[in-house]
This record gives structure tokens, sequence and C-alpha cells, in this order.
């Protein structure tokens, strides 16, 4: 009887100590369970996306707990810029609302699905710029005393989630900022023909590109106009946009049709525009808001340049000379005359009936010429002028006579030159010498005319006797 009851007493003794071993282990376990394995996977629904300036963009993030030991799984989710520049970010539930210092709670062996929201404001965000962020949680278990699931005595060990050292994979998140709406121009600096210039009844064009730099599709509307520096008029102007309004561009988040389109826009100057400096802008307007793009170009339009050269006056003789009877050669004058700038000065007077004057020796020859019309670039030759010379040069202290021509004689004109209106050129006119007869000749005349004398006194004194 006694060792029964012996072997009883030692059995539960050695039963308690069991449990006293196994509580001590499961103590052990759950202290350390910050080290245990409570693996949490997390995926993304995508690693790139594009944020509006001034918007945000999210990501749908899924968090599937694999741990089946504990009652549940809170995880504190972590944002990481490794480019130093962080731009605003937030972690939500599914309800929108933002996670509890940051942390999500998942059921054992659970799932669950939160949004990963980044916000683009500028100064730090800005269109064009893209930024990385490393998304990852860190798992902490939370379990109850006795293992069982009713709730009663629910613990941890101690520490807050953001302090576990179990770490999630990492998922690296590429963010794109860009503007829905959004384009440039570009307009070359000169006129498609070169330069800057234009002339009354010209017309010049511009060359130009639009872009569509938004993110968005969109279509356009243009317009032009035109200033003056010195407040000229400029009804007269006819301008032409190139590009019809409602031209549609695709943005950068299309692949199919075309982002960018070239055109030139027009100028044509109406015949009664002033000189001077004009401004011309285009403008191209977004149908969705976005910003308006344009650009601008100067053109110059000249004062009259009124002009004759010296070799644009000839001579129908390369010389003359006068007798001593006072009788001349006619000397025909042939003369050019041009204009190399616009038709109209700043006062409004205009390059018709323009007078050119010829003066020989300092003195006007004949009446003022009229030149109907010099429009830009126009060549005119007028009608030749018949000159008697009235003296001969002196050819000790004259290359010639002076024949001067001056165009706008009275500047009646403004012009760019007023230095190019007169042409000079010399006409030598020569005296001829001369002298009185010789002795000796004058002796043998004499002599010569008494011997024809004799001579015919002779013969017909010998035809009287016969």
């Amino acid at each position: 009887m006694e060792v029964t009851k012996f072997s009883k007493t030692v059995s539960r003794n050695t039963v308690m100590s069991v449990a006293v071993v196994a509580m001590f282990v499961a103590t052990m376990a759950i202290s350390n369970v910050d080290a245990a394995d409570s693996e949490v996977v997390l995926d993304v629904d995508a690693t790139s996306k594009t944020v509006m300036v001034g918007q945000s963009v999210s990501f749908t993030v899924e968090l599937d707990s694999k741990d089946t030991r504990h009652r549940q799984m809170e995880v504190f989710m972590v944002a990481n810029w490794p480019g130093g520049t962080a731009w605003g970010s937030s972690f939500k539930d599914s309800n929108g609302d933002p996670l509890p210092n940051n942390i999500a709670s998942i059921d054992k062996g659970g799932a669950i699905s939160i949004t990963f929201t980044v916000t683009c404001d500028e100064p730090v965000c800005s269109s064009g710029d893209q930024n990385e962020v490393q998304i990852y949680g860190k798992p902490d278990p939370k379990w109850y005393d006795g293992g069982t699931n009713s709730g009663i005595g629910e613990n941890n060990d101690g520490n807050p989630a953001s302090a576990s050292g179990n770490t999630t994979n990492v998922k690296t998140l590429t963010i794109t900022a860009a503007t829905a709406y959004s384009s440039t121009v570009v307009c070359d600096t000169e006129l498609s023909e070169g330069g800057n210039q234009l002339y009354q009844g010209e017309t010049g064009f511009v060359d130009y590109t639009l872009t569509n730099t938004g993110f968005e599709d969109d279509s356009y509307t243009f317009a032009n106009t035109i200033s003056s520096s010195a407040g000229a008029p400029t009804t007269g102007f006819v301008l032409n946009t190139g590009l019809s309004n409602g031209k549609v561009l695709i943005g950068t988040s299309s692949s199919a049709g075309e982002s960018s389109a070239e055109s030139r826009f027009s100028v044509a100057v109406p015949e009664e525009a002033r000189p001077g400096t004009y401004t011309v802008e285009f403008i191209a307007s977004s149908a969705n808001g976005g910003a308006d793009q344009g650009c601008s170009i100067s053109i110059f339009i000249p004062q009259p340049d009124l002009e004759i050269l010296n070799t644009d006056i000839t001579f129908s003789h390369n010389s003359a000379w006068i007798n001593t009877n006072d009788n001349s050669q006619v000397v025909k004058i042939y003369v050019k005359v041009r204009n190399n700038g616009g038709t109209i000065d700043s006062s409004g007077a205009r390059t018709n009936n323009v007078e050119v004057k010829i003066y020989i020796d300092g003195a006007q020859l004949g009446s003022v010429i009229t030149v109907d019309s010099l429009a830009h670039g126009q060549e005119v030759s007028l009608d030749p002028v018949e000159w008697q010379p009235a003296r001969a040069y002196d050819e000790d202290n004259e290359v010639g006579l002076s024949v001067v021509v001056k165009v706008d004689p009275s500047d009646k004109i403004e012009e760019i030159d007023e230095d190019n209106n007169q042409g000079t050129q010399y006409f030598k006119v020569i005296r001829a010498k001369s002298s009185a007869p010789s002795f000796f000749v004058g002796f043998f005349a004499l002599i010569s005319a008494i011997a024809v004398a004799v001579m015919l006194s002779s013969y017909y004194r010998n035809r009287d006797s016969e």
C-alpha cells in the first residue's frame, strides 16, 4: 500500500514539475514574441503613378498576415523617402480615414486593404519632378493569457508596434509630378524670309511650334494682337494665326496622336502703315483651363529712303566743245532715282510726286521734274534732259563742270538717310583754240593771186591777137 501511495505522489509531483517547466517555456516564448516569426506580406496595386501638381494620388496596399498563432497583429506603417525630399503622404483605412498612429490591425491569419496617399504641393513638388518612396510595415503581435480566444486578459510585450523588430517586405514606389493641362509655344525670332523688316503692302510669316506638355489631352484656341511702340494706328494690319481653333493635341498620358503642331502666323502690312517698331503677339489658350501660352516678335517698318548715286548720272557725250563763234553741242543728261525704304514717313507724307532737280554750275537746269510714285525697291529712269553748255571748264582749276541731281531737294519727306539724296558728276566742256593768219601765209596767197591774174591776162591777149 505504501509503495502504491508513494508512486501516485511522485507522479503528481512529476506532472506539476512538467507543467511549471511548460509555463516557464511559454513565458519565455511570450516575452520573446517580438523576435518570433510574425510574418506579414505587403503588396501594392502599382509601383509607379503620376500625380497632378496640387493634387493627390493613392496606392492600394494589401497586408496579408501569415501568422496563425496570435489573436491579432498590429502593423506600424512606414514611408521612407531615400532622396531626402519628402512629399506629403499618409496611410488611410478602407474608409479613407487616417490610420490611428499609422497602425493597421489584422486578425489572426487575415488580410486587410489600406491606401497610401501622396500629395504634390508646391514648392517641394513641381511639374516634371520625380520622387521615390519606400513603404513597409513593422508587425507586432498581440496574444491572450492562457492561450484562449476568450478575449480576457489581452496582453503584449509592452512595446509599441513602432518599436517592433519585425518588418514586412519593402515596396519602392515612383511618383512623377505633372500638370493636367499645360503647353508651350516656341516661335522663331525672325520672319521666315529672314530679318524683321517689312514694308507697306508686304506680308511676313513667323514659324512656331505648339506642344501639349500636360498629362491630359487638350484643345486650343488662337489669337494674334499687334501694338506700336510709338502708338501708331494698327487697325489696317491683317493677322492670321495659322492653326484653326479647336486644334486637339494629346497629353503625356496618351500614346496615340500628335502632342505638338507646327504652323506659322502671318502679318500683312497695310499701305498706310506708319514707320516704326510693332510687336506682334501669338496666344494659344487651353480649352480646359491651362495657362495661356504664346510668343511675340518685333517687326520694323522703315522710313522712306530716296537715293541718287553718282553713277546714276550719265551723259550722251563723253565731253563737248565750244568754238570761237560760241556755237555749242547739245548734251543729254540721264538720271536714275530709287527708293530703298518705305512709302510713307512718320508724318504721313508719301513717296508720291517726288521732286527732282538738276543743277549745272550751281544753277538749276530747267524746271522741277516730278516722279509720280516710288514704291519700296522701285527704281525710275527719268526722261533725258537736254543741256547746252554755256562755258568751257578751266583745265587748271576744275575737273569739269559740276552736274548735281537732287531728289526731294526741299526735304518734304522724312527719310532714314538724308545724305544719299544727291548725286554729282563732272562734265568736260572744251573751248577750241583760235589764232590770226601769219604774214607768210598772206604773202604767198597774194603772190598766188597775182600769178593767176597774169596767166589769165596773157591767155586772153593771145586769143585776141589770133
